[in-house]
């Protein structure tokens, strides 16, 4: 009777850490935080760039349909 009463609250805290876990928000660190917005940052920039070249070509083809 009481290994069955022992095996019962070991079973109870078991799903209780378990449903506490879910609940929860997943941590993140600081430095995950700032290494994912570092990674954002790079890609915008070089998105960026490329528009930019994009943007110089279009600009050059308009200038030289201007030109006829």
């Amino acid at each position: 009777m009481f290994v069955r009463c022992e095996v019962c609250v070991l079973v109870f805290l078991y799903v209780q850490s378990v449903a506490s876990r879910v609940d929860r928000e997943p941590e993140c660190s600081r430095f995950h935080y700032d290494e994912k917005l570092l990674e954002k940052m790079v890609r915008m920039e070089f998105n960026v760039e490329r528009l930019q070249q994009r943007l110089d070509s279009v600009s050059e083809s308009v200038g030289k349909l201007d030109g006829m």
